[in-house]
C-alpha cells in the first residue's frame, strides 16, 4: 500500500485527478491493477487517501511547532515560515491545486486539515494575544480572519503560479524565486499586525448591518 500511495502521489501531482490512470499507478508501484482496486474501490478513493496522507503530514508538523518560548514576532514569523515550507515541494503544490478543487465538491471520511484546524487557530490566537499584551502587535485583530488571510498570502502563490509569474515575474517553482516570495509574504503579514504600524484601521470583521425592525419592513 505504501508503494501504491507513493506512485499515486506522483501520478496525481503530474497529471491531476482527471488524467491520472490506475494502470500507470499500478505499473509504477510494481503491482497489478487488480491489487490497487483491492485496496481502493476507485481512482477517486485513492486520490482522497493521497490527499489525506499529505494533509495529515503537513498539518501535523505545523501544529506541532513549538512557539511559546519565542517572542511574539519571532513566533509569528516561525509559524508563517512553517506554513510555507511544505509548498516548496513542487509535488505538494500540484496536489494542493487538485485538492482544493476536490474538497470543494466532495466529502471525505477523514480530513486532517479540518480536524487539526482548531489547534492551528489556537496557536495563532495565542501568538497574537501575547503580542498584543507585550505591545508588539495591534490588539484590534480578528485572529481567525488574520489566520485565513495569512495562509492565503503565504501559500496561494504556490497554487496560483500563473498569477504570480504574470504579475510580478516570480516563478515559485524556482528555489530562488520561492525564497523571494517567502521572505516578502512573511514580512507583508507581519507588517499588517505590528503595533508600530497604523492602528487606525482595525483588522476585525465588519459589524453586521442593523436589522430592519419587522414593523418597519
Amino acid at each position: 500500500m505504501r508503494r501504491i500511495s507513493a506512485a499515486a502521489r506522483r501520478e496525481f501531482a503530474a497529471k491531476g485527478l482527471a488524467d491520472a490512470r490506475i494502470d500507470d499507478i499500478a505499473h509504477a508501484a510494481g503491482v497489478t491493477k487488480q491489487l490497487v482496486y483491492h485496496y481502493f474501490r476507485s481512482k477517486e478513493e485513492l486520490f482522497a487517501c493521497v490527499l489525506e496522507d499529505s494533509s495529515a503530514t503537513t498539518m501535523g508538523e505545523l501544529v506541532a511547532v513549538e512557539l511559546d518560548h519565542l517572542a511574539p514576532r519571532d513566533a509569528l514569523r516561525a509559524l508563517l515560515n512553517h506554513m510555507i515550507r511544505p509548498y516548496c515541494d513542487p509535488m505538494l503544490s500540484a496536489l494542493a491545486q487538485e485538492g482544493i478543487r476536490y474538497h470543494e465538491s466532495h466529502a471525505t471520511p477523514r480530513n486532517s486539515f479540518v480536524d487539526l484546524a482548531p489547534e492551528l487557530k489556537r496557536k495563532m490566537r495565542s501568538v497574537l494575544a501575547r503580542g498584543a499584551q507585550s505591545g508588539d502587535f495591534r490588539a484590534n485583530v480578528d485572529p481567525d480572519l488574520f489566520l485565513a488571510a495569512a495562509a492565503q498570502v503565504t501559500t496561494s502563490a504556490f497554487v496560483s503560479r500563473y498569477t504570480v509569474v504574470t504579475l510580478c515575474g516570480l516563478d515559485v517553482a524556482n528555489a530562488d524565486d520561492a525564497d523571494t516570495w517567502r521572505r516578502f509574504a512573511v514580512a507583508f503579514v507581519l507588517a499588517a499586525v505590528e503595533r508600530e504600524r497604523s492602528d487606525q484601521h482595525p483588522l476585525m470583521r465588519p459589524d453586521a448591518p442593523p436589522k430592519t425592525p419587522p414593523e418597519a419592513a
